[in-house]
């Protein structure tokens, strides 16, 4: 992509999500492309402080919530370019009003890039009541670009058109013990995590004005696929042949304990599953693209590739692994 000067390259970056499966490969990468761009790595959670300095110990690591103001105008002082990513789901009217006004107040951001998740304009008033009222990221997604696009900020979005790969580990406890991957009927781009923050990295990192204030929706531009194709790689990559439960029982009583556990609600498995549903019915919009491809100057990481990588956490006993 041709660069036009125009954009301050920021000298130092604040990294909300900092323990995260993508902030820390965005750290990570933006040492290893800038070593000079001071990092201040942002967590919510102080048990998770200890982990980031023993990961990043030239680097200032930071407790800070977006969800209460006291500690974010510290959080920001003096820094230039911001990452933001949120969990789903999350009061993103809070966060999101509460971030403004310290980016505001600290008066010094020129970039920042901020992860979202839904459909390319798809219109918040056709997501079904039952799926609003979960508030993940069909429905909180667009408070946040509303909130920041009203701030005129200098926002790039990072919209992932995509399932994160690393959520495929879900599937290797039924792998392992019964050959069967249990999930919803279903397709869906791919995006390795990783990858994502290295994107996110490259577009901090680059002076392309062109960037500020776009929504860039990201995959991985190869695997657009269905969960009988994804088993079907998966069989191949294992040499084992996998059968696929796609019903709703067996999604809930293979998955429905963990995820209720992770969102802290009972039924945090059906939310997804009707999310799931709603998606699939306006899935004409899934379109694979190479925008991750430009941005990192490579090809994105494939479902094949990171299964070969991860092959381990799926081999049963029985095939000669533990």
């Amino acid at each position: 992509m041709p660069e036009a000067v125009g954009k301050p390259v920021p000298r130092s970056i604040a990294v909300f999500g900092a323990s995260g499966h993508i902030g820390a490969p965005l750290a990570r990468h933006v040492l290893y492309r800038n070593p000079d761009v001071r990092l201040r790595l942002i967590t919510s959670s102080e048990s998770k402080r200890d982990g980031l300095r023993a990961r990043f110990p030239d680097d200032e690591c930071v407790v800070a919530d977006l969800l209460d103001p006291s500690g974010l105008d510290a959080a920001l002082q003096g820094i230039e370019g911001i990452f933001v990513v949120t969990p789903s789901p999350f009061d993103e009217t809070l966060a999101m009003s509460n971030f403004v006004k310290a980016v505001r107040a600290a008066d010094s951001a020129v970039h920042i890039v901020r992860i979202l998740g839904y459909e390319p304009e798809s219109l918040p008033r056709r997501v079904p009541e039952h799926v609003r009222r979960f508030g993940g990221t069909a429905q909180q997604h667009y408070v946040a670009k509303t909130l920041l696009d009203a701030s005129d900020l200098p926002v790039t979005y990072l919209n992932v058109g995509a399932t994160y790969l690393d959520n495929l580990l879900a599937l290797a406890p039924a792998v392992r013990s019964r050959r069967t991957v249990v999930w919803p009927d279903r397709v869906i781009p791919f995006i390795d995590p990783r990858d994502l923050g290295e994107v996110a990295a490259n577009l901090l990192l680059s002076p392309d004005p062109r960037h500020l204030h776009q929504f860039h929706t990201v995959n991985n531009g190869q695997d657009l696929l269905t969960t009988e194709e994804v088993a079907d790689i998966l069989s191949d990559v294992l040499k084992v042949r996998l059968t696929c439960e796609t019903s709703r029982e067996a999604f809930v009583a293979e998955h429905g304990a963990r995820i209720a556990a992770r969102r802290g609600a009972e039924n945090a498995a059906d939310r997804i599953l009707d999310f799931i549903e709603y998606e699939q019915g306006n899935s004409a919009f899934l379109a694979l693209n190479d925008f991750a491809e430009r941005m990192l100057g490579r090809k994105p990481t494939s479902v094949r590739a990171w299964l070969m990588e991860h092959r381990a956490h799926f081999v049963g006993a029985e095939d000669g692994s533990a």
